[in-house]
């Protein structure tokens, strides 16, 4: 297990630290655990969302060969008939 070696301090109302104790009891861990975990867990959901973001850009920028719907969809019904001839 990695060495937990950095600190930090939250300062939070009465009744935010009774909904977080609570939360942590439902879930059966300490407030250190609930919260270590929720953290990583919003820093995954991030990196996806960065990743997904950067996907969608990269896909964005490309140039495509599209045409109007019925010239795509010949195209698409002779490749097919061309794919089962050639089997």
């Amino acid at each position: 297990m990695t060495a937990l070696t950095q600190k930090i301090q939250v300062l939070l109302t009465d009744e935010q630290y009774r909904a977080l104790q609570t939360l942590a009891k439902t879930h059966g861990k300490p407030i250190s655990v609930f919260l270590r975990e929720s953290i990583v867990e919003q820093l995954v959901a991030e990196a996806r969302r960065a990743a997904k973001q950067r996907a969608f850009e990269e896909i964005a920028a490309m140039t495509l060969p599209v045409s109007d719907w019925p010239e795509m969809e010949d195209e698409i019904e002779r490749s097919h008939i061309e794919n089962q001839t050639s089997s």
